[in-house]
């Protein structure tokens, strides 16, 4: 059976990291801590206020990160050389290593999916309003719509084979993940 569940902008958790401040929408499993390390996966928005910052490694992760507001350059130091990705407000969605070095230069806005290496599976894309949507939803598979200009969002996940269809009514994103069995 589908079930939604909205997350208010209240319910949201805020904190710090080196380059400003970020706002965990949702976080799974539950109870599980971003510090520690113990999630599967994490959606987020982040603020990014210092015009050159270095982002959190995370080795066990993979990231995806677009931004909302201000264009974004990463510089991923690489083995094989540095890789650099330019990230336009609204466009662009950049995944990347969580464990490998990153420098950011800009300041911004950003949406942030964090997948465990293995575990999750991932994908976030922009829709633009008046789209209609059709997300195939199954068993161990979560879809986040994230209203933009609200800062709200609402989760729907199944418990067997479904569809979430909706009209995006302003600027939205969003976020699927399925979750793999334990290996």
């Amino acid at each position: 059976m589908l079930k939604i569940t909205e997350i208010k902008k209240d319910d949201m958790r805020v904190s710090a990291w080196s380059g400003g401040t970020t706002t965990e929408i949702m976080i799974r499993p539950f109870g599980a801590v971003y510090a520690e390390r113990d999630f599967l996966f994490r959606i987020s928005t982040a603020k990014v206020e210092l015009e050159e910052s270095d982002f959190t490694a995370l080795p066990d992760y993979e990231r995806l990160i677009a931004s909302l507001e201000g264009t974004m350059e990463l510089t991923h130091a690489c083995p094989g050389g540095e890789e650099t990705a330019e990230i336009f407000p609204h466009s662009t969605v950049h995944r990347f290593d969580g464990g490998v070095p990153t420098h950011c230069v800009g300041k911004a806005r950003d949406l942030n999916l964090m997948l465990r290496k293995g575990r999750a599976e991932g994908d976030l894309r922009f829709i633009k309003a008046g789209e209609t949507v059709v997300q195939p939803l199954g068993p161990g598979e979560y879809a986040l719509v994230y209203d933009i200009s609200e800062g709200s969002a609402k989760l729907a996940e199944s418990d067997e084979d479904d569809f979430l269809v909706f009209m995006a009514e302003g600027e939205t994103a969003l976020f699927t993940v399925r979750i793999n069995e334990a290996e």
